[in-house]
């Protein structure tokens, strides 16, 4: 269900009027969805979903307390509100409360398109077609999903905030396998335009992987040089920024960010000099969500500028503590290319590895960011500046923060979309990385 910026702030205003609480917050969310699923060459579900999301969270001092529900009639919004005073008062004092905010000023929504939310199933069907009919003659076998969507947002507080938020976003994915279970690929990505997704260029990439990647070698593991295209680029950079960024964590001596000998290291030089990441919601490839934690304005921040740490997440409650401004974290990730060309990369490549993505990427050490993980869908030997063989899987050791020292060169940044996505738009390029550490061989395809 979608609700307009209207009705929204008519549903917070008459929840809020409910509350007997010192203080109170009110999150809106909810969307409308359609999806089509191909397996084997062929359609196999469809669905068009929607939901709605409403959570209070009542205050009495530093007590709290939250309950969720998704039904908009009277009676059950007077309940739900209840229900929220009922846990808080029972709830202990929480130390770190931070009251809500009052009123904000915010940026314009940018991720919204309307093509996106007009877009029927017949279309999505239609759009796969293509696709489903080139395995075929390729004697392949494709699957892959495609999922369109419009949601809505919205935060209000007892103080005055109110903020409302609305998107569109498109998923695509797809697999291809040879007969023989020997070769597979991939490709997918993200947007907000579904006008903008080439679904059979996608298909086309996916299909000539799979093809490539038959009957592949086994290699020794150890340090390679490594080509990361952009999907397993977003999953590395991702984690890194969007979840251990966190300047209490630095202070405290528990991340990569900490200072020998106490605080953190913001304002050094921790990265090669060609790493540049930011966040900007009104960015024009990866437009991203206006407001953040506690309703905090998503604005531009710079996290990495030329290898330099410029900036750690920062909440209220530690801001205030360390005597710092809050830093909300991120809705939406850019890290700035280069213009070397994913060909030139391979040229320049005595031995290496060309890298499609990863998947079951896990942490290690959250000192160093240490993660693990495997390859998947297309793992390619490059000896001498040309591509020679398939490859077997690897699992992975490595840590972005380690790895984004090694850049060796960058292509153009586009978006991207990984196995272990963090929720936000992300926008990197392909990498040329030096030593990249491939610790065994995985025998799954």
């Amino acid at each position: 269900m979608i609700l307009s910026e209207a009705d929204a702030q008519d549903l917070t205003k008459k929840i809020l009027a409910l509350s007997q609480a010192e203080s109170c917050a009110v999150s809106l969310s909810g969307g409308e969805n359609r999806h089509i699923r191909f397996a084997q060459n062929m359609a196999t579900t469809n669905g068009a979903p929607g939901s709605i999301s409403i959570t209070v969270e009542s205050h009495y001092g530093k007590r709290s307390g939250s309950a969720n529900g998704s039904d908009l009639t009277d009676d059950a919004l007077a309940a739900l509100v209840a229900s929220s005073e009922n846990t808080a008062k029972l709830a202990p004092e929480n130390p770190e409360f931070m009251p809500p905010l009052g009123p904000q000023k915010y940026g314009t929504v940018a991720g919204f398109s309307p093509v996106t939310q007009a877009t029927t199933s017949n279309q999505l069907a239609s759009a796969i077609q293509p696709v489903l009919q080139q395995a075929q003659a390729k004697n392949l076998q494709a699957s892959g999903f495609l999922d369109i969507g419009t949601s809505f947002s919205s935060f209000g507080t007892s103080k005055g905030l109110f903020v409302y938020d609305q998107e569109t976003g498109v998923l695509h994915t797809i697999s291809a396998r040879t007969p023989d279970g020997t070769g597979s690929g991939w490709a997918g990505t993200t947007h907000y335009d579904f006008s903008k997704l080439d679904i059979a260029g996608m298909g086309g990439v996916a299909m000539d992987k799979a093809v490539r990647s038959q009957k592949p070698v086994k290699l020794e593991p150890g340090k390679y040089t490594v080509i990361l295209e952009p999907s397993a680029v977003s999953d590395l950079i991702g984690i890194l920024v969007g979840e251990e960024f966190d300047q209490r964590s630095a202070d405290e001596g528990r991340n990569f960010a900490t200072k020998k000998g106490g605080g953190s290291r913001l304002g050094e030089t921790m990265f090669s000099k060609s790493v540049t990441i930011f966040s900007d919601p009104a960015d024009a490839v990866v437009p991203g969500g206006i407001y953040s934690d506690d309703g905090q304005p998503a604005v531009r921040t710079t996290w990495i500028e030329n290898g330099v740490l410029k900036n750690l997440q920062c909440g209220r409650y530690w801001a205030q503590k360390s005597g710092r401004a809050p830093v909300p974290g991120p809705t939406t990730l850019t890290m700035i290319g280069g213009t070397t060309s994913t060909a030139d990369m391979i040229k320049q490549t005595k031995k290496g590895l060309l890298i499609t993505r990863f998947w079951y990427i896990r942490e290690v050490d959250p000192q160093t960011v240490l993660l693990t993980g495997l390859t998947r869908d297309g793992v390619f030997l490059i000896e001498n500046g040309e591509i020679t063989r398939p490859a077997c899987n690897f699992r992975f050791n490595e840590s972005p923060v380690a790895m984004l020292n090694k850049v060796v060169a960058l292509g153009p940044s586009v978006r991207a979309y990984g196995e272990e996505s963090i929720g936000i738009p992300i926008s990197v390029p392909t990498m040329l990385v030096d030593e990249f550490t491939l610790s065994s061989v995985s025998d799954a395809v």
